[in-house]
């Protein structure tokens, strides 16, 4: 049917009020005997965030991408030197808020969760796909030309006639408006109906499905990157890595129910004391670690954050903040021994790639009742791409697991507060804890495992190779 002048006039009249209200209104065990020389040292340190601020980066994203696949190359190439089947993967993400937001600091740690999650993804990946693609053509073609039927022509008498007395009701608004958008409402209308049809068509579409998942439990991180750009822009990087025998080794600690015998020849340094050698980089600390105490016990330490939204330059609201940023931060640290322990996870996605060619002829009856048609042809091409992952996990009855830090710290560079819990199992602390609970002694068996990684404590930027 084609629309006559004064309908079409009504149309305009309500699309051009809406419009004016509008207008206004991301494997195989390996048997290592060397220690964890590295493993207790700062995946990040505030004199590199600091250092890489100070260099005036015009990128920060692509930076901390570019080092974290630099250091994945590095430490591949070390792993297969020394035979070791070990699985490095590493994600980027953008803090999203602006330093100036109040938000910045829980952000940012979104922006490090974020990072681990696409590192995981990449994990996923490599272990289970399943993947299927198809491609789709079409096309069409005519020569037959647009035309007005004699019903469409006596449909329109019949239908101005009766729109005459709406129209007039709009005319005086209408033309107001159209006065008001510099449009000559006389020259509208005059506006003459037009009618569209498709002549040609071609169409091509490839799309491509994937679907990975497994259990990725035991994958730690290996190295972390912070840096922020002179526009003010943080990004972070986060290189996970793991193998047959962290996983295992792990497994082995969470049914141990702390019955571990020390090795003196792996003692490290005290807990307490290695967490306030680091305390100044506790900020950059997230995720599990596994340190050795004095007597050679082996210990999981997770590090966990969570920002705090207060204006700093309101002392009391801070402080009044602290106490849910930490029970945040504890939820936090607890999730990451969880997913240590067990972790499964499944991504999706999907591509669609189509290319469009579209010629179109509309026919436009003048005053004279004559027909002029133009064609018109627009090609274009569509992309369309969706991603979704799930990490889940589910660990109960842990027991012994204590509290060994909370500690408060500004961001070096936006100087935004963030606050942090640093829990720890140890296999003494769950013994104890056991006793308490049962009312007695339990006595330690004489053939308790040893732990088979061994440890030291040093100022690199990394966990060490012989952890994995």
């Amino acid at each position: 049917m084609i629309l006559p002048p004064q309908f079409t006039r009504t149309l305009l009249s309500l699309t051009t009020t809406l419009f004016l209200f509008s207008a206004m209104a991301n494997s195989e065990e390996q048997v290592v005997t060397e220690a964890e020389a590295l493993s207790s040292a700062p995946t990040l340190t505030k004199e590199e965030v600091v250092a890489a601020k100070e260099q005036g980066l015009d990128d920060a994203y692509q930076y901390v991408s570019e080092l974290a696949q630099e250091f994945v190359t590095s430490k591949m190439t070390q792993f297969a030197g020394q035979n070791k089947q070990v699985h490095l993967h590493f994600g980027t993400a953008l803090v999203a808020a602006k330093p100036t937001e109040a938000g910045w600091s829980d952000s940012r740690i979104m922006a490090y969760q974020g990072a681990q999650l696409q590192a995981r993804e990449s994990l996923l990946k490599q272990l289970h796909r399943d993947v299927t693609s198809e491609t789709l053509r079409t096309s069409f073609k005519t020569n037959k030309l647009p035309e007005f039927t004699a019903e469409e022509l006596q449909s329109q008498d019949r239908l101005e006639a009766i729109l005459d007395k709406v129209v007039t009701l709009v005319d005086a608004t209408l033309d107001s408006k159209l006065n008001e958008m510099g449009i000559d409402a006389a020259e509208y209308s005059a506006a003459p109906p037009s009618k569209r049809k498709v002549m040609m068509q071609k169409a091509i579409t490839r799309t491509a499905k994937q679907r990975a998942r497994g259990d990725i439990s035991g994958s730690q991180i290996m190295k972390s990157y912070e840096a922020t750009d002179k526009n003010g822009n943080t990004a972070i990087a986060v290189v996970i890595a793991t193998s047959v025998k962290k996983k295992n080794f792990l497994a082995s600690l969470r049914l141990s129910k702390g019955n571990i015998e020390p090795s003196p020849e792996k003692a490290g340094e005290p807990l307490n004391q290695y967490l306030a050698r680091q305390k100044n980089n506790l900020v950059y600390q997230y995720g599990t670690k596994l340190l050795w105490d004095e007597k050679g016990y082996p210990m999981l330490v997770s590090f966990g954050m969570s920002g705090n939204d207060c204006n700093p330059s309101d002392y009391e609201e801070c402080v009044d903040n602290r106490e849910f940023s930490f029970g945040d931060a504890e939820l936090d640290a607890l999730a990451h021994i969880a997913e240590g322990y067990s972790l499964m996870g499944t991504f999706e996605s999907e591509r669609s790639n189509t290319e469009h060619k579209t010629r179109t002829a509309t026919a436009t009856q003048t005053q004279s009742k004559e027909t002029d048609v133009n064609e018109d042809t627009v090609a274009e091409i569509i992309k369309e791409i969706s991603e979704s992952s799930s990490m889940r996990s589910s660990v109960k009855g842990l027991v012994g697991v204590k509290t060994a830090m909370r500690w408060t710290e500004k961001h070096p560079i936006t100087n935004r507060e963030v606050n942090g819990v640093v829990l720890v199992w140890h296999p003494r602390a769950e013994q104890d804890t056991r006793t308490f609970k049962e009312g007695k002694i339990i006595e330690k068996k004489s053939n308790a495992a040893k732990a088979s990684i061994r440890s030291g404590v040093g100022e690199s930027e990394e966990a060490a190779n012989e952890e994995f």
